[in-house]
């Protein structure tokens, strides 16, 4: 949802973006961590491959070993509240690792991406490009996390039906957009309600971040350029407080749902430097406050950037 103008005055402001709705509070238990939790997300028209890291990825350096990067957050969610589910896409080792697996959240202002690309596909589909008035809706609703460009764009992308056969399309089969025309209790757009998993996000993302047969280069690269440029105000998230010289696309989520006011925060992007090349999703649900969450992403992704460390 559309981000105040005023950063959260609290302390441990520092990684993932999110996306919120109230839930119940319980502390998350640990994946097994003997093996990936699963193979990279499929590429549309070939269901059985992975994502291809970008040229620039490939070195002649022997390939590393499969690292898991959140064998270690049990102990620390043990003593947070709320429900976390996450996914990571290690592009070096084509490996998707999954904290929670299967578990479904809802998006908040993340699903503005699956709107960003069913618009693009069915542009590349028709044979036509973007309109200037797309074009001015989507670098609105990306860059500045705006609803009512969101709610225009949603509705040309075909609504909850529209959206439903692009996630279909790439995999996301874990997805399902919300027909709500608003949040109960609420003036927020219903779409924030649509409900996925961070697996399908980390499937989203990698159709921007890596060559696919989804979306031609030139449509990645649009899409990419506008989750690297999030108004200064909402660039927490995923890469928030990496070193210099790592490119960071994202794009976050947060809205406190009635009766409760619990807060959803979510996080999605993808992450490239130092070594590292991986997409990343972290959804949050049932936190007492939107800082709360935005500290618990934040210690996540940071984790995850130091565990997929190429020295390790």
């Amino acid at each position: 949802m559309r981000r105040r103008s005023a950063r959260i005055q609290a302390a441990g402001l520092v990684t993932i973006a999110l996306g919120v709705l109230g839930c119940s509070s319980t502390p998350a238990a640990a994946p097994s961590t003997s093996a990936p939790a699963t193979t990279a997300p499929p590429v549309s028209g070939a269901p059985t491959s992975t994502p291809q890291p970008t040229p620039s990825a490939r070195t002649s350096a022997p390939v590393p070993p499969p690292v898991n990067p959140f064998p270690s957050l049990a102990d620390y969610l043990a003593h947070r509240s709320g429900q976390v589910t996450a996914a990571v896409f290690d592009a070096r080792t084509r490996t998707t690792w999954l904290f929670h697996p299967g578990m479904v959240q809802d998006t908040a202002s993340i699903v503005k991406v699956e709107i960003m690309g069913a618009l693009l596909r069915d542009a590349e589909v028709s044979g036509r490009p973007l309109t200037q008035a797309q074009t001015n809706l989507m670098t609105t609703m990306i860059e500045n996390s705006d609803n009512t460009a969101a709610t225009a764009l949603w509705a040309e992308a075909g609504g909850p039906a529209g959206i439903g056969r692009f996630d279909r399309s790439i995999g996301m089969d874990q997805t399902t957009p919300s027909t709500l025309a608003l949040i109960p209790g609420t003036q927020l757009p219903g779409w924030g309600l649509t409900t996925t998993s961070a697996r399908d996000e980390v499937t989203l993302v990698s159709k921007f971040a890596f060559p696919n047969l989804v979306f031609n280069n030139t449509d990645r690269r649009y899409g990419l350029s506008l989750m690297e440029h999030i108004e200064a105000d909402q660039a927490w998230g995923v890469g928030f407080g990496l070193p210099a010289g790592t490119t960071v696309a994202l794009k976050n989520g947060w809205v406190p749902i009635p009766p409760t006011n619990q807060w959803q925060v979510n996080s999605i992007g993808w992450v490239k430097g130092h070594g590292r090349n991986y997409v990343l999703a972290v959804l949050t649900q049932g936190n007492p406050s939107e800082a709360y969450g935005i500290a618990t992403i934040e210690t996540i992704a940071a984790r995850v950037f130091a565990d997929l460390s190429p020295n390790r």
